[in-house]
């Protein structure tokens, strides 16, 4: 999703770090530049502005055939740095850095100005290769950006096209009240991201909404705002089929105001993997894309070929993204995923670790990097000082649920789950009422009576949901495991083998064994034991490492009615994570 994101609202964006393995060596037929984050000298408040700035100027030189430009997800751990130009110009492997300051004044009854200071500087000797201050009206803003980024093209000798040159002096909106409220919204957006905060995603949906009742022909903020609504369907924090109508109206709004613009046809490729998994499509469009913009990384293909189950090829795209654009947690933190799920968990560790090394306080690479042990090992002591000293989340409180469930310290998970402050723990492809939390707890403890209460409540609370959102992939699979609880073994099995349809692993090779596993599941528990392990047969077949191992095998007990059959025992037998997975041979 990340990965989608970024893709979307900012075309030329990459992402990644190469750590310690050294600088990245730039083309010798491609220059490389990064813009730093200009430097806000006027109120906190306006800190957002000169971030608005920073960006609209890597966008712009991303234009260039014969540029090479680091994102500004890379370029923003800079901000503030105590680091020298010619550090910096190593780390990211750049040849020139331009950086600068901004500075708005507000001026009461008149019109309002602002000060930009841009220099570009050559990384190799430190030569500060060309200065000036611009000091404008407000309403200037849009030609002072294209003045900066003509002058970097001239002072580089950069050979420009008819389209790219049209491209360098396009005005997003000629409504600054609208700009702003975009801006603003880019800010919210930036936080809800980070903390997974629905609040701070309506906030932007709000401000943007803004944006476009002043201008209605605001290509942009329309796209911002279908990026928006289908990630918050995608990562199921409102997965109704308004929320999916609120995307793809924003999306045809942009669709009727600029069809060709890449970055209009970047969106549908996003909508087409999001709404309908059509990965084709997708393909395609990206392909057209970067024709138009030569800086896209690859990574969008690396989200697709994920999703398709071309892992080798998938994971390459990725490191060459990396490469090309160092320094962005978020792709390292994409890779430490990646790495994990195909069972190769010590290089999984090496990209957490790179992710960290960025951004320490990134949550999901901490979260990550505590399953690990637990993964590749069976440590559960080890995830258990990693999980314990991860922040409050959701997440946390999930995976202490399933630590403890691993260790069979059935009453500390008891406690936990009725201090937890959340009813339901639900991320992307998984919805779990606490109640059916409990209920697996008290299964695993042969506490019949208690499990068909809390199991009774689960169901009622997933047929209710069920009814607003039928075709919600996660509500027919968890409600499967809450009938196979109850007792009602067909209707769980229909519903495990409902959800399995509705993604399948041959539609998304990275999310679907989820829902064999839940199948799995489903079928152990309604004494189905030889299906279940046809269903453990297939997982243990291809790369789902992020959701099951051998060693979470050998210690969960919810598998123990499996373990006198010979066909579980030769899953011990027959895999090792140290094998490559057969799709990988």
């Amino acid at each position: 999703v990340a990965v989608l994101c970024a893709v979307v609202l900012v075309a030329a964006s990459a992402f990644l770090y190469l750590g310690r393995e050294g600088p990245v060596v730039p083309s010798s037929e491609v220059k490389m530049l990064v813009v730093l984050p200009f430097e806000n000298l006027g109120s906190q408040e306006d800190e957002y502005f000169a971030d608005g700035l920073t960006e609209e100027l890597t966008n712009r030189l991303s234009y260039l055939h014969g540029l090479g430009v680091i994102s500004r997800t890379s370029a923003k751990q800079y901000k503030e740095t105590p680091k020298t130009i010619k550090q910096i110009g190593e780390e990211l492997g750049v040849d020139y850095v331009l950086e600068g300051t901004v500075r708005w004044n507000r001026i009461g009854g008149g019109e309002s100005r602002v000060r930009v200071t841009p220099q570009l500087i050559r990384v190799s000797d430190d030569t500060h290769l060309w200065s000036e201050r611009y000091d404008r009206v407000l309403e200037d803003i849009f030609s002072v950006q294209s003045e900066i980024a003509e002058e970097v093209i001239k002072q580089l000798d950069i050979t420009v096209l008819g389209p790219e040159r049209k491209a360098l002096y396009e005005k997003p909106t000629a409504n600054l009240e609208a700009y702003d409220y975009y801006l603003r919204a880019a800010e919210h957006w930036t936080l809800g991201y980070l903390n997974q905060d629905a609040n701070e995603n309506e906030k932007a949906i709000e401000l943007l909404q803004k944006a476009v009742e002043l201008d209605s022909s605001f290509t942009l903020a329309y796209l911002f705002l279908t990026h928006i609504h289908s990630h918050m369907y995608a990562v199921g924090i409102d997965r109704t089929e308004e929320r999916l109508a609120k995307s793809r109206y924003a999306l045809d709004r942009a669709l009727a105001l600029e069809p060709d613009l890449p970055e209009v046809q970047l969106a549908l490729g996003s909508y087409y993997v999001r709404a309908f998994q059509d990965y084709d499509r997708a393909l395609e469009i990206f392909k057209s894309v970067q024709r138009a913009r030569p800086n896209i990384p690859p990574s969008f293909l690396g989200f697709i070929q994920t999703r398709q189950g071309k892992w080798e090829e998938a994971i390459a795209n990725y490191e060459k993204a990396f490469k090309l654009h160092p320094r962005s947690s978020d792709l390292a933190h994409i890779l430490g995923r990646r790495y994990a799920w195909i069972g190769k968990y010590e290089k999984s560790e090496e990209w957490f670790n790179r992710a960290l090394s960025i951004y320490p306080d990134l949550y999901y690479s901490k979260l990550g990097k505590a399953r690990l042990p637990m993964l590749s090992s069976g440590d559960t002591k080890q995830s258990r000082i990693l999980i314990g000293a991860l922040p409050h989340h959701i997440l946390t409180d999930y995976n202490w649920f399933i630590l403890g469930i691993l260790e069979r310290n059935f009453d500390e998970v008891l406690d936990r789950l009725a201090s937890t402050p959340y009813d339901t723990f639900a991320e992307a492809h998984f919805y779990i009422p606490v109640d059916l939390a409990f209920a697996s707890v008290y299964h695993a403890m042969k506490d019949l009576s208690s499990m068909n209460t809390h199991a009774d409540l689960a169901r009622i609370h997933l047929e209710r949901a069920l009814g607003e959102r039928p075709e919600d992939t996660r509500l027919h699979a968890t409600l499967g495991l809450a009938y196979a609880y109850l007792g009602r073994k067909n209707e769980a099995i229909r519903e495990g083998i409902r959800a399995v349809d509705l993604y399948p692993v041959i539609q998304d090779a990275f999310e679907g064994p989820r829902y064999i596993l839940n199948l799995a599941r489903i079928y152990s528990v309604v004494g189905e034991y030889e299906k279940a392990i046809v269903q453990l047969e297939h997982l243990m077949s291809i790369p789902c490492g992020n959701n099951i191992s051998v060693h979470f095998l050998r210690l969960d007990p919810q598998w123990d009615p499996l373990r006198k059959y010979p066909r579980f025992q030769r899953l011990f037998e027959e895999k090792s994570i140290d094998k490559p997975h057969p799709e990988l041979k």
